[in-house]
């Protein structure tokens, strides 16, 4: 009697394990919101509504369609002067609430930022200017959102604080929401320990050193070597360096035999000015720019004019021109839509919420233009999660079933020795 109640326990525990698998995966939480309690529009500006946290089974409405229209995804328009508030209800029946105002006047067409991304230290801070267009706007204000406030937190004047290694995007509003640009920040670590890793013309290399002034910086080439040293903010640089593989080594001083960090560096088919910063844990290139070359560019392709990406994820544009041998002109780069993925200096692509944007690159000269179109979906992670807990849910099901089938032989082959199950019977 007392190894069935055993039995009956531990198969109660695995029960529970069970449900308690199934409760995870279908869990909502008890709170949904909205990232803006309330946001301006001017007539016939359109605003995608975000939540601050995934929700399943989402549903929007609008006290007054005539006023703000909302679709199936969160997207409002504004139609005509005056409010109305935007729900969002899950499949709990929990709900968000955003009031919406449609204002008339001249509306925001740009919120400028001093730059479109910053490298930051642990620890170390920057105030990022942000200024609305046209200045004839009747409310000037911004609003600051930082993506991922465990790498950098952004107050409402625009000061972003470095807390941890790691990329955020700080996304700058205008009042009227429907105008926005982004920051890329990027946060090294302060520790000098370890490899770290930094990227020239799309090939990574990895390296490992210091922050420091007057270190020896070495640029070797099958018997050539050229030599620069770093200046009080770490950079070095070096001038007019032909095509070819070099290998790059940075000595703490003149007399120092062995490097604090190291590189292979392969260039292309241009001769080049290269500026790069060795900071904490980054090596960075500052400045690149063709300094000869010959004959003029016949065409620019994009490494991809089609490309997918995941809230979050990044992607490098390569450009490759014709023919090779002619200088590769500044290209500039654009995003018809910031709030879905952005574009910096570097022409690096950021994912940021689900959809599509047009990315834009122009030659300084404006003689060629090419546009890559990246269509942003949700990360994979969660379909992951619930293979995950379907496996675990399966095993214990399996553990569950062997466990009868022992336990049913065990009582048989106990009866039949007792002379109580009858030795015919299966």
């Amino acid at each position: 009697m007392k190894k069935r109640i055993i039995c009956c326990l531990t198969v109660a525990v695995m029960l529970v394990c069970i449900c308690a698998c199934s409760l995870t995966a279908y869990a909502v939480g008890d709170v949904i919101d909205f990232t803006r309690d309330s946001l301006d529009l001017y007539l016939n500006q359109v605003y995608q509504l975000q939540l601050k946290s995934e929700a399943e089974g989402i549903t929007y409405s609008s006290t007054d369609p005539n006023v703000v229209s909302v679709d199936n995804t969160g997207l409002v328009t504004s139609v005509s002067l005056g409010s109305s508030i935007i729900m969002a209800t899950d499949k709990a029946g929990n709900q968000a609430a955003c009031t919406v105002n449609v204002l008339s006047g001249t509306s925001p067409t740009e919120v400028r930022l001093e730059t479109r991304s910053l490298t930051l230290t642990e620890g170390s801070s920057h105030a990022l200017t942000a200024t609305v267009l046209p200045s004839t706007v009747e409310d000037p204000r911004v609003h600051y959102y930082s993506s991922d406030e465990s790498v950098a937190r952004v107050d409402k004047n625009g000061n972003i604080k470095a807390l941890k290694a790691g990329t955020a995007v700080i996304t700058v509003e205008s009042a009227s929401a429907a105008v926005s640009s982004g920051c890329i920040v990027k946060v090294s670590s302060k520790s000098s320990d370890g490899h770290f890793s930094f990227s020239i013309n799309g090939t990574l290399y990895t390296v490992s050193g210091e922050k420091k002034a007057n270190m020896l910086v070495v640029l070797n080439k099958s018997g050539e070597s050229f030599e620069s040293k770093t200046d009080t903010e770490g950079r070095f640089s070096f001038d007019n360096i032909g095509q070819g593989n070099y290998s790059i080594s940075v000595f703490k001083d003149a007399h120092s035999e062995t490097p604090v960090a190291s590189a292979q560096l392969s260039m292309g088919a241009h001769d080049m000015s290269l500026t790069c910063l060795l900071h904490d844990k980054e090596l960075v290139l500052l400045y690149q720019n063709e300094t000869t070359g010959s004959g003029s560019i016949r065409d620019i392709t994009l490494e991809k004019a089609n490309l997918s990406l995941e809230v979050g994820q990044s992607y490098d544009m390569i450009f490759r021109i014709t023919p090779s041998s002619a200088a590769l002109p500044t290209i500039k780069a654009a995003s018809d839509n910031d709030r879905v993925a952005m574009v910096d200096s570097d022409n690096r692509i950021t994912a940021l919420a689900e959809g599509s944007a047009m990315i834009t690159f122009t030659t300084s000269d404006g003689k060629f233009t090419k546009q890559c179109k990246v269509v942003v979906v949700s990360s994979t992670r969660n379909t992951y999660s619930w293979m995950i807990i379907a496996a675990e849910s399966a095993i214990l099901l399996l553990i569950v079933a062997v466990f009868f089938v022992s336990y049913r032989r065990f009582n048989r082959n106990k009866e039949r020795a007792e002379g109580v199950y009858p030795p015919g019977k299966k």
